[in-house]
Formats: structure tokens, C-alpha cells, sequence
């Protein structure tokens, strides 16, 4: 039966993991594919390699990490005494990664808080675990060097993600808003009225427009009238 120490001495060494539990059965996890109700579902065993095991450690950590908050955040006795002992005892092993300490001082501080003078023995519980976790603050790790991170990149997605930067269609923005400025510019110097945007766009087209039912003209020849009277 394995251990919070033998635990630890794998995760630290590849070569020490791949030796004692590279092929054990323990360490065999199951792939199914297609359908799991159907008789011709696949069932593909294999062994967990070495940064599988730093994930699933991690996954552990996590998880007792939130079962402890879970205890602090009930304000029950007995839980928060439990809490309380158990990461006392694991103390040496866990917590490791740098912000599920954070997370857990964070919570020993406000028991501290909130049973100074209610529930002494519960304070001076939190108050001797809370030292023994400062003492040890220079051990904690990031969770980069705890297991493999993936690094997530920019995107635009429908996750709330931040879009990504297009500089280029940017740049043409800036450009016809610049245009436009100077065009607006031109026509104020000449004592000419602003035309109305949603008109402009409407101008664009090549298409012909009737003017007093006489005969068709593009709007350009239109705008040239204008300005001869």
C-alpha cells in the first residue's frame, strides 16, 4: 500500500516512478471507445506514464485543497477540528503547490478570526497550524513545476476568451476615418453640406438614380450639379 511519501518520492523522479510502478497493475488505466452499452465497445488498457501520474497528483492536491475550504467555510465544530488535525498531521507532504497554500492560509486566517473568542480550542489550534504552514512558506512550488501546464493562447471563441488583436484591420479603420475626416473638411470649405453617412453608403452602388422622373444619373453627376449652381 502506497503512501503520502512514496508518493511524493515518485512524483520528484521519473526514473524512481518508471522502475517501481511503470508496469505495475496498479497503475493501469482503461480507455473506452464507441459506444460502452454495445458488445464491440473497445477496452484498450494502458500504463499511466510518468506526467499522466504528475497530473492525477495534482488533481489529488486539488481536491483536498477544496475538501479542507469546504470544512473551514462550514462553521461546524467538529468539522473544522478534523480540518484542522488532518493537514496538521500531512503537513510534511501537503500542501506543496504555491497557490492552494495561498488559498488555505487564506481560510486558516479568518478561523483565527471568527473563533478567538467564541472557540478557544479551535483558535489555538489554527493559530499552532497557521505557524507551522508559515515555516514552511520557502517549500511551496508554482504549479508550473508541479505538473505540465498547458499554456492557453489568445482567441476569439464563445468562452469569453479575449479576442485577438487584428492590427491590420485596425490600421483600415484608421485610414477611411481619415478619409472621411478630410473629405468632411473639403466640402465644409467649399460652403457644401455634410451628407448624411447611411446616404453615402447608399451612394456607393453603381446603380442609377431618377431624378424628377426625366432621366437617370449616377450620384456623382448629381453632386456635380449641385455644385455648379
Amino acid at each position: 500500500m502506497c503512501n503520502a511519501d512514496g508518493i511524493s518520492r515518485w512524483h520528484k523522479d521519473k526514473a524512481l516512478y518508471e522502475k517501481e510502478c511503470g508496469k505495475s497493475p496498479g497503475f493501469v488505466h482503461i480507455i473506452r471507445g464507441g459506444d460502452a452499452s454495445s458488445t464491440d465497445a473497445q477496452r484498450i488498457e494502458k500504463y499511466l506514464d510518468y506526467e499522466n501520474f504528475r497530473h492525477v497528483c495534482c488533481k489529488w492536491h486539488f481536491k483536498l485543497t477544496k475538501a479542507m475550504v469546504f470544512c473551514f467555510d462550514s462553521k461546524d465544530y467538529s468539522q473544522i477540528r478534523n480540518g484542522l488535525s488532518v493537514l496538521t498531521k500531512i503537513l510534511p507532504e501537503f500542501p506543496v503547490v504555491l497557490n492552494l497554500a495561498q488559498a488555505l492560509e487564506k481560510r486558516i486566517v479568518k478561523v483565527k478570526e471568527e473563533e478567538k473568542a467564541s472557540r478557544p480550542d479551535l483558535y489555538a489550534l489554527a493559530m499552532g497550524y497557521s505557524a507551522q504552514l508559515n515555516g514552511r512558506k520557502s517549500t511551496f512550488i508554482n504549479e508550473e513545476k508541479f505538473h505540465h501546464v498547458e499554456k492557453k493562447t489568445e482567441t476569439s471563441d464563445s468562452r469569453g476568451g479575449s479576442p485577438k488583436v487584428d492590427k491590420k484591420k485596425i490600421g483600415k479603420d484608421k485610414d477611411a476615418e481619415d478619409k472621411k475626416r478630410r473629405r468632411d473638411e473639403e466640402l465644409k470649405k467649399n460652403g457644401e453640406k455634410i451628407p448624411d453617412e447611411k446616404k453615402m453608403r447608399r451612394s456607393n452602388s453603381p446603380s442609377r438614380l431618377k431624378v424628377n422622373g426625366a432621366k437617370e444619373e449616377t450620384e456623382d453627376e448629381r453632386r456635380s450639379k449641385m455644385r455648379r449652381k
